[in-house]
């Protein structure tokens, strides 16, 4: 059946493109956090403390919070100091140019697709019966 493949791609895609997006929107809000993390530190070393109970340096527990939504960045946008720029309408920017650049190949090698040359693929065919 010559549908079997597109169908198991179709699937695939149906699977990862979500899951590979997923991941990319996580490591943006990761970064995201980092960098609040720094800002945050750097203009009152005691804030984390104080509101998380950890250091900034105590990387397994600032990851538990994050992991439980304790420390998010609505929460560090209101440790950090004025004129701040929140990250979060901004998560999106990498999974967005990363699918525009998938889409974009996809496109070109849609465009790479020639039709068949039938004669030459007969003439070969009937050459490779006869040998």
């Amino acid at each position: 059946n010559k549908s079997k493949p597109a169908l198991t791609a179709w699937a695939a895609s149906a699977v990862c493109g979500p899951m590979g997006l997923a991941y990319l929107r996580s490591h943006s809000q990761q970064k995201a956090v980092q960098e609040l993390l720094e800002i945050v530190d750097k203009d009152d070393a005691t804030a984390i403390k104080k509101s998380f109970g950890c250091s900034i340096h105590d990387y397994s527990t600032i990851q538990n919070l994050i992991d439980a939504k304790t420390l998010t960045i609505e929460k560090l946008m209101q440790l950090a100091p004025a004129g701040t720029v929140d990250p979060t309408p901004f998560l999106y920017d990498s999974t967005c140019y990363f699918a525009a650049g998938l889409m974009s190949m996809a496109a070109l090698s849609n465009l790479l697709i020639r039709p068949l040359d039938l004669n030459a693929a007969l003439k070969n065919l009937q050459a490779s019966k006869s040998t």
